[in-house]
């Protein structure tokens, strides 16, 4: 258009059918029906029939009876559009002005019909729609200039601006005349509908400022300022600086190891988080739906928080790189401190105010650790050996905690100061009652006897009770990382690459139904086999009961085990044919390989996966409820450039 006015565009759109197995991530569903049904269970009867789930004929419902008699799906639809234009003022100055839209439609369809456990009454349809819209602009300017022979400047302001909308609806809907009919207009009964609209916004002003000298020092500086529609008006904008140094130690007259760089820096940030919270979590709120008397009603639905502000993060860094032999070898170090203020989480609060939880700043934590990595690139003859290890470390403590110093969250876990965010509350086993005798009498009058778990009766009054239960645990490892090794010999090349993690705590909550012999479910066999069968006969695995089953099944530190592993995440082996072989055919390049990913898994841990987890959010991480394991893949590829 002008030489001074560059515009372009992105745009990209998609499509995506997903047929789901029902709740693939949930030991409640698929798998945890499956595992857990006894071994003489059968899904069939001799007549073809169902066996019905939640009956003496069967346990839990019919896995295959779910499988084959839904149908569950979703249709997901995306657009993805960009559009700029910017404009060189002047020498080193330009300005960039930018649109951005991110569209989104999910259409989430289940039918259970008649033949399903969950039908209800011939026939359901869970018909939902969602729809996400973001749209964002931005506009800023750039500036760099040298000056003189010896420094280089940069500088940039700018404003952005970020709104997002959804909308979402839902139709439960029952009882229909055939099989035939799968759509909700046919169903006789609407047994639930809803609808919802919400939006929030954010507004940002930035700028950045830096400076560098004979490429030996360099200093960056930032501000911004970010305001979200999430919080009240007078909590509502965060400020945000970060500055950065650093030193490029081998451009220094007084360097003279040849072959070798080394880079020294030091950062200081502060971050903003407001993800993961209501849009109107700040606000009074009230809802409809409330009804009585065939009179339609409202109702108050949260008090709100006005006092509600921004999470924020300061972190603190220093590291270098060193560099041998002429990139030979690399060494990348960084040490870390990290607080994390106003942390932002649902306050469980008394229900006899109308609410179970307030949205609330409830404390900080603070994360400091250690990483390193090096990097080899070495000729073993006619190989070339490229490699990279990396290993880290990162310590957790939450600092303080409102006004207690434990908060209880979830079914086992808690918030305590001075301990990690994500530790299990739960009780400690203390082995197995041997004799009637050792059981206190408050535990002997409800009916426990020797054979029986013994759990610690922290306060000492003779019976157990939710007090007695201990903070312990950690999700997070004392060290991981991984180690990436390719081999390359003329056109072929092998990579390996590993993980691994050590220390951490995962909490197999899937075992507590296999580990009570006399239960009504599958059991493990070392429960079995190895099950108290008189005095001295097991200190770990509990007598065979049905009737008080449950004592032994207790959340506590019998369920707690080592996540440690180490595992082949993919190898690859492919040839790259001559390119005086692929010319003749002409092509540019002709690759073939194949490819295999969690090849190998070497670990303790009792289950499928110990990196499986029913939820990633780090207050419930590491814990693990049949959860679906890893996928182990092997595929066949070929790359053919023209």
């Amino acid at each position: 258009m002008f030489k001074w006015l560059k515009v372009g565009a992105n745009i990209s759109g998609n499509y995506l059918h997903n047929n789901r197995i029902p709740g693939a991530n949930l030991g409640s569903t698929i798998i945890g029906r499956a595992v857990q049904q006894r071994p003489f269970d059968r899904p069939y009867k001799p007549n073809g029939g169902y066996y019905t789930g939640g009956t003496d004929e069967l346990l839990l419902h019919n896995a295959v009876q779910i499988l084959s008699e839904e149908t569950s799906y979703t249709d997901n639809y995306r657009f993805i559009g960009s559009f700029w234009a910017e404009a060189q003022i002047i020498k080193g100055l330009t300005v960039r002005a930018s649109y951005n839209n991110d569209s989104a439609y999910t259409y989430d369809y289940i039918y259970y019909n008649q033949n399903h456990p969950y039908a209800a009454d011939k026939g359901r349809i869970l018909d939902r729609n969602r729809f996400v819209m973001t749209n964002t602009i931005d506009l800023y300017a750039n500036y760099n200039r040298k000056i003189g022979e010896d420094f280089e400047l940069g500088a940039m302001v700018g404003h952005s601006f970020l709104k997002t909308r959804s909308r979402t609806s839902y139709i439960d809907a029952q009882n229909y005349p055939s099989p035939a009919f799968d759509v909700a207009s046919v169903a006789a009964n609407i047994v639930d509908a809803s609808a919802g609209l919400s939006e929030y916004a954010i507004e940002s002003y930035f700028a950045r400022l830096s400076l560098a000298y004979k490429d030996r020092y360099v200093v960056n500086a930032t501000i911004r300022t970010d305001g979200s529609s999430r919080f009240a008006p007078d909590c509502r904008w965060g400020w945000f600086p970060s500055v950065s140094v650093g030193w490029n130690v081998s451009n220094e007259s007084f360097w003279n190891a040849e072959k070798t760089v080394l880079k020294i820096r030091a950062s200081y940030g502060r971050t903003g988080n407001q993800d993961g919270i209501s849009n109107y979590g700040w606000q009074a709120l009230i809802s409809g739906g409330v009804n009585y008397g065939g009179q339609s009603g409202i109702a108050i639905s949260s008090s709100g928080n006005d006092r509600l502000t921004w999470e924020t993060a300061d972190q603190y860094n220093a590291g270098f790189d060193l560099s041998f032999l002429g990139g030979k070898i690399n060494m990348i170090a960084d040490v870390y401190l990290k607080n994390t203020n106003n942390l932002l989480y649902s306050k469980p609060v008394h229900a006899t105010t109308g609410e179970t939880s307030i949205l609330s700043n409830i404390g900080s934590m603070r994360n400091k650790g250690v990483e390193f990595t090096i990097n080899t690139h070495l000729n073993l003859g006619k190989v070339l050996w490229s490699s990279s290890f990396n290993i880290a470390r990162n310590v957790n403590k939450l600092t303080s905690l409102l006004e207690d110093d434990l908060l209880s969250i979830g079914a086992n876990r808690a918030l305590k100061l001075g301990r990690t965010v994500g530790s299990w509350y739960i009780f400690r086993t203390d082995g197995i009652y041997q004799y009637d005798g050792e059981v206190p009498q408050a535990l002997y009058d409800k009916g426990v006897r020797a054979g029986d778990v013994k759990y610690w009766d922290r306060n000492g009054d003779g019976n157990i009770t939710d007090d007695d239960r201990i903070v312990t645990g950690n999700p997070n490892p004392k060290f991981s990382g991984g180690w990436n090794n390719t081999f390359k010999y003329k056109g072929l090349e092998l990579s390996l690459f590993f993980t691994y993690s050590y220390g951490n705590d995962v909490y197999a909550s899937w075992m507590i139904p296999g580990s009570k012999p006399g239960h009504t479910r599958s059991l493990l066999k070392a429960y079995a086999d190895n099950r108290w069968t008189g005095p001295g006969t097991s200190d770990k695995y509990p007598r065979a009961i049905y009737s008080y089953s449950g004592w032994n099944g207790k959340n506590s530190t019998m369920y707690l085990t080592d996540g440690s592993f180490i595992r082949l995440r993919s190898v690859t082996l492919g040839y790259t044919f001559p390119q005086r072989l692929v010319s003749k055919i002409h092509l540019k390049g002709l690759r073939v390989y194949a490819q295999g990913d969690n090849v190998f898994l070497c670990s303790r841990y009792p289950g499928w996966d110990p990196e499986t987890s029913v939820n990633l959010d780090p207050r419930f991480y590491g814990e693990d409820n049949d959860g679906v394991p890893q996928p182990r893949i092997f595929k066949l590829g070929v790359n053919i450039t023209f």
